[in-house]
């Protein structure tokens, strides 16, 4: 039985702390436009349009930026396909 190399447990740990990058910023972005449309909801009469444009337009980009965990999803299953098929045909 092959034992895994440091090459490969290097590599694992890259692609782990990437991974928790992106979930870090990406759980920050969505608190932070989250808290920013609440403030905006209750801020100041609506002067213009301007707070309702305000409010559509992080609401856009919340509903747009709640996509990215699926995409996640499906790139951490294929790289970790990726990893299984080289660890198996290095073999």
């Amino acid at each position: 039985m092959k034992t895994i190399q440091k090459k490969e447990v290097e590599n694992l740990q890259g692609f782990i702390l990437s991974i928790v990058g992106i979930a870090v910023c990406l759980a920050v972005g969505l608190i932070v436009l989250g808290q920013l449309r609440t403030q905006v909801g209750n801020g100041v009469a609506n002067v213009d349009g301007v707070n309702s444009t305000a409010w559509n337009s992080t609401g856009s980009i919340l509903s747009q930026m709640s996509s990215i965990p699926n995409w996640v999803g499906i790139l951490i299953t294929v790289a970790l396909a990726f990893i299984v098929l080289g660890y198996f045909y290095s073999r």
